[in-house]
């Protein structure tokens, strides 16, 4: 793909997942790259097109993966933790707006987006899983299924507010989920991985 063109995709992906996207435009897209907005249109014929290319690029390149390159070679907790930390770093930073302007704006795009989305988390939670139990960090006996989609189920729905029962605060605050990454770890590990993790959370 051309160098400029991933430019623009990446670039518009972190306005959109800072400020949604009804309130980003191709003049706000084109200031921020420094280019015209007629170089934006010799890529994308309108913003429609753009999103669901940007979306498309998302799909593909997730901005975590347990097995990317620089954490394929780590055992399952320190992976974990490695996802702990970047949870914390790119909730605060996600728009509100993004997940509701694509309902309401793009539903297909949405709809795509969305099922992609639960099917990737899914597959690298049970990844995870497997290492875990196989280098002895995870009961051998786990549900597996059942472990990734309540996994799945809470970050996903962390912005859901119609029963949401903890303040945003709380649910941006670094301590809370690390008391919850806690709770999840006491409930998946053998001794061997307890004794582990309760040395990185000293």
């Amino acid at each position: 793909m051309n160098e400029q063109k991933i430019n623009i995709i990446t670039t518009s992906w972190t306005l959109f997942f800072q400020y949604g996207i009804k309130s980003i435009t191709m003049n706000d897209i084109a200031s921020k790259m420094g280019i015209s907005k007629k170089t934006l249109y010799l890529f994308f014929s309108n913003k429609t097109e753009l999103i669901n290319q940007v979306c498309d690029w998302e799909i593909k390149n997730p901005q975590f993966s347990f097995t990317s390159k620089e954490l394929i070679g780590l055992n399952a907790l320190d992976q974990y933790f490695e996802f702990f930390e970047f949870v914390n770093k790119i909730l605060p930073q996600k728009s509100d707006s993004l997940d509701y302007d694509l309902k309401k704006y793009y539903p297909e795009i949405w709809m795509k987006l969305k099922d992609a989305k639960i099917k990737k988390l899914q597959l690298e939670l049970h990844y995870n899983l497997h290492k875990g139990i196989d280098e002895g960090f995870y009961r051998p006996e786990l549900n597996i299924d059942f472990i990734s989609k309540n996994l799945v189920s809470f970050y996903l729905n962390l912005r859901v507010t119609e029963y949401q029962v903890f303040s945003p605060d709380e649910v941006f605050n670094k301590d809370m989920h690390q008391e919850l990454t806690i709770y999840h770890l006491y409930g998946i590990c053998t001794n061997k991985g307890i004794e582990y993790f309760k040395n990185k959370f000293k």
